[in-house]
């Protein structure tokens, strides 16, 4: 594959390091550098057959998809009308360091939802990292039983068997109703200066607000209330908008129990509570499990939850709540949209 175009675009152009080129084009460093150093001798000549787009119709194609990065290479080609092959545009648009991916998927954000995200943001950038240990933050996720998706595997392409044991992933009989699907509901809070790191599961098939005001608010109200005479000291409870978490009973337990609430947090908030972050690890950790032993029963996978919460490591939480302050200047930055959390 011919980079070097793709090379002195990016360094005569945008005016990019060797090393960041090398990144973008997963190319290493020694070769960005030989063709940069080469640029204007004989790195611009080659023998065999022409190119079949000049310089002129690639920076337009560039610049194209550039424009609406979701046209596929065939819908290129027809726009454009090019005299040349879809792998041929798929290829200049690889040289110039476009490279196809998925894209990632998040929730659709409305104007009101930018807003009050970006007025959440606004409020708490001047917040310290020690500000943010006293939120307690908290949230709900559902477990499910069978595997978060297509599995792939490494195997060489010749001389393996695709049926030995290593490369297998063991699953029960379809047929078999004696270990049926199954999910389980379960509640996280950790934060308040290392005082709350706790997780329940729910005892029930759905969440309401009864059980969540008489089975586990009342678990860490004696934590998040707790008198403490310095006020900078004092915790404060987080929770997302749900319409749990926002009905009548649950608005007047807090009041009654004087818990103290982050009342702005916004709609269409979960990359701002680090809550998720523990969630998907906690996923990672059980599919791990999951490959080797199965599941059998929602016991089974409570246990295993558990057992991967209670593995991870006091700096780990630390390290997501001192991600806070980035988290919140990004949304800020973004004016309300999605960050990469």
């Amino acid at each position: 594959m011919d980079y070097r175009h793709a090379i002195f675009r990016l360094h005569e152009e945008e005016h990019l390091s060797e090393r960041a080129i090398a990144r973008q084009l997963g190319l290493s460093p020694s070769t960005v550098h030989y063709w940069v150093v080469r640029h204007g001798e004989s790195a611009t000549t080659k023998s065999g057959r022409p190119r079949v787009t000049d310089g002129q119709t690639d920076r337009t194609l560039y610049e194209a998809s550039v424009k609406d990065p979701f046209l596929t290479a065939v819908d290129l080609r027809q726009e454009l009308t090019l005299g040349c092959s879809v792998h041929t545009v798929r290829n200049r648009l690889k040289e110039s360091g476009l490279k196809c991916r998925t894209p990632a998927r998040k929730p659709f954000l409305t104007q009101y939802h930018r807003q009050r995200r970006y007025a959440f943001a606004q409020s708490r950038l001047h917040w310290s990292t020690d500000e943010w240990h006293r939120v307690v933050f908290s949230d709900e996720k559902i477990f499910r039983s069978s595997s978060r998706g297509a599995l792939r595997v490494y195997r060489p392409v010749r001389g393996s068997d695709r049926y030995d044991e290593r490369y297998l992933v063991h699953s029960s009989n379809p047929g078999d109703t004696s270990t049926p699907r199954f999910t389980i509901c379960v509640w996280m809070a950790f934060g308040g200066l290392g005082k709350i790191r706790k997780l329940h599961r729910i005892e029930q098939h759905t969440l309401n607000a009864e059980y969540y005001t008489t089975r586990i608010l009342p678990s860490i109200e004696s934590r998040v209330c707790e008198d403490d005479e310095i006020e900078l000291q004092r915790l404060v409870f987080m929770q997302d908008l749900s319409s749990i978490h926002t009905s009548r009973l649950s608005k007047q337990w807090l009041q009654e129990h004087n818990v103290p609430t982050m009342e702005d947090w916004p709609p269409k908030g979960p990359d701002m509570n680090p809550v998720e972050n523990v969630w998907a690890e906690l996923g990672r950790r059980v599919e791990l499990q999951r490959r080797q032993t199965g599941v059998q029963n929602p016991n089974q996978l409570w246990e295993d939850i558990l057992q991967a919460f209670l593995e991870l490591p006091d700096e780990y939480f630390k390290s997501l709540i001192k991600s806070m302050r980035k988290r919140v200047g990004t949304v800020a930055r973004k004016h309300g949209g999605w960050t990469k959390y």
